[in-house]
């Protein structure tokens, strides 16, 4: 017989409608379940999503444990022993691949508050049995990783679609941005800002205008690289990028930033707080509509006139790099003399 819930009790709502309308319907393995009269659907009194039996706690301690480093299998067993449930390696990616998708869509729009020094680093891993690099860039006073990209290549246009894709995340331009030796960075940084920020590649051991600061970041890096590596698909490391750097804003803690993350730091108002966030809010529907699009950089000098300035910058940098050889060796001319 069908019971009617208690008024004067805190009175659950529906999962699906979010209607109070609703009436016991017995239980299962000791679990109360509940009728929807509205929607015409059963639910469970657990802190679970519609059609899923997981809690959502749980399924946000999995991406938490995933993006901070542990593989699919240590999850796994993690999962076995603290909650003493047996779940495959294919359903905890699929968990990890939904809530990702959610947490880009709602992290789209998100506009951090960062300095106008930033530091540009890329690093090699193998992802498949092939070679592919990851590129960083990263605010020097807040910590914030603003753009991640990867890919197969090394070359102007993978630096220019980094540098790119950090410029719309910020919302504005640097003021410098110091990376290290590659040439690359030299016009990607060039095209993505129209000549307009100022490039500087660091020395090694100095103090000023050093990437020691993006150095440390690897190590950090390695954390997801090393959940990624057996992936053969570049779309599915491009996506699974994206979530490790949501993760590493919003959610990661930093000793330099008092325990906080550099989202946190901020002091500004954030689309979600934790992976329980995440998945408490998903909306489906959005998750389905989410396309990883692969970005290609949104400026070349098509015209003449764009081809003269990018030309008469590169002839610029050249000569100052000349320059620089050139007056070192005429001061140790005057000193024999």
């Amino acid at each position: 017989m069908i019971e009617r819930l208690d008024m004067e009790n805190e009175q659950p709502i529906c999962k699906y409608c979010q209607s109070p309308n609703i009436i016991k319907f017995g239980t299962f393995q000791g679990i109360q379940r509940y009728w929807c009269k509205d929607c015409q659907r059963k639910f469970t009194e657990l802190d679970t999503l519609p059609k899923m039996k997981t809690p959502i706690n749980e399924i946000g301690s999995v991406l938490n444990m995933y993006y901070g480093g542990m593989p699919i299998d240590a999850i796994q067993t993690q999962l076995k022993q603290e909650y003493d449930k047996h779940l495959s390696e294919p359903a905890i990616y699929k968990w990890i691949v939904r809530f990702t998708k959610e947490a880009i869509v709602k992290a789209k729009d998100f506009k951090p508050k960062v300095g106008n020094v930033w530091l540009a680093n890329e690093t090699g891993v193998n992802v498949g049995n092939r070679n592919v690099w990851f590129w960083d860039v990263i605010d020097a006073k807040s910590r914030y990783l603003l753009a991640s990209h990867i890919s197969a290549t090394r070359t102007t246009e993978d630096a220019q679609i980094l540098i790119e894709k950090a410029i719309k995340r910020a919302g504005k331009m640097p003021e410098k941005i110091i990376t290290d030796k590659l040439r690359a960075y030299i016009d990607g940084i060039d095209l993505a800002s129209g000549g307009r920020v100022r490039h500087i590649q660091s020395y090694p051991f100095t103090d000023e205008n050093s990437t020691s600061l993006i150095e440390r970041f690897q190590g950090t890096l390695k954390q997801r690289t090393n959940v990624i590596r057996h992936f053969k698909d570049l779309e599915t490391a491009r996506l699974l990028t994206e979530g490790w750097l949501i993760h590493y804003n919003f959610f990661k803690d930093h000793e330099s930033l008092d325990n906080v993350s550099p989202a946190k730091h901020m002091k500004i108002e954030m689309p979600f707080a934790d992976w329980n966030d995440v998945v408490r809010h998903s909306d489906v529907a959005e998750t389905a509509r989410f396309k990883f699009i692969k970005l290609r950089p949104s400026h070349r000098p098509h015209t003449e006139k764009q081809k003269r300035a990018a030309y008469f910058r590169k002839a610029t940098r050249r000569s100052r790099a000349r320059k620089r050889l050139i007056e070192p060796s005429a001061s140790v001319v005057m000193v024999r003399k």
